[in-house]
């Protein structure tokens, strides 16, 4: 590999994916205030695990599906489309795999907003639709029968499943395995605050609430409202 070439995937990658869409929707859509951030309630009532990125999900609760599917998109395409890229114009190099790497970590630690970025989920749909179609299918396609029955696990399992996909493709030192274990290394780090927190509030004997999140987003789909509106109307029918 062109040393160069390497550094210029990797900083493009990083830039690239360090832009935001989630936080432009929320200062476009309401300037002034900061982004909601996710937030998933005890079953007690006593206290609330505060997610600390700001992500399509985000978007979709504040101002409804059209917008957290646009914002969804937009962040795939930032991942597919610089991946592609460097794919086509060097097939036999992996400057793909090196930008996409450096696209996930900028999206997660982007340096514009003080390194608290996205959750990563839509920005890894995007490298894998440009690495390796059929390897998105099966690995989230796998993760979401896993997340019927471990809900947390449903996106980070489809994830990890990419190391075991890509050894069976590739071969186990080959760059895709490298990838792999790069892009799930850096998925579990950026949501290590989260699962930590979770953690120490199960100890304290707090159970959380985690198809809270899902319910809001089916509801705001199904209804096309907001998720604020979706849980006003689900406190009400349960205080009902």
């Amino acid at each position: 590999m062109v040393p160069w070439l390497v550094a210029a995937s990797a900083l493009a990658g990083y830039l690239i994916g360090s832009i935001q869409f989630a936080r432009l929707i929320f200062a476009r859509l309401r300037p002034g205030t900061e982004p909601d951030l996710i937030r998933t309630p005890s079953f007690d009532g006593e206290v609330e695990l505060v997610a600390h990125h700001v992500s399509s999900t985000s978007v979709m609760i504040a101002f409804g599906p059209r917008w957290g599917v646009l914002t969804m998109v937009l962040d795939a395409t930032k991942a597919f489309v610089p991946v592609l890229t460097f794919s086509l114009l060097f097939p036999d190099e992996p400057y793909a795999l090196i930008c996409g790497v450096a696209v996930l970590v900028g999206h997660i630690w982007p340096v514009w907003y003080r390194f608290s970025g996205g959750g990563g989920n839509a920005c890894i749909m995007g490298l894998l639709l440009a690495i390796d179609p059929l390897a998105l299918l099966v690995t989230h396609a796998a993760g979401m029968v896993i997340g019927r029955f471990v809900p947390l696990l449903a996106f980070m399992s489809g994830v990890m499943l990419t190391i075991p996909w890509f050894v069976w493709r590739e071969g186990l030192g080959s760059p895709e395995v490298l990838f792999a274990v790069a892009i799930t290394a850096i998925y579990i780090g950026g949501e290590s605050r989260e699962l930590l927190e979770m953690l120490r509030l199960r100890r304290e004997g707090h159970k959380l609430d985690i198809g809270h999140t899902m319910r809001l987003m089916k509801g705001t789909a199904r209804t096309g409202r907001t998720g604020v509106e979706v849980a006003e109307e689900q406190r009400v029918e349960r205080g009902s």
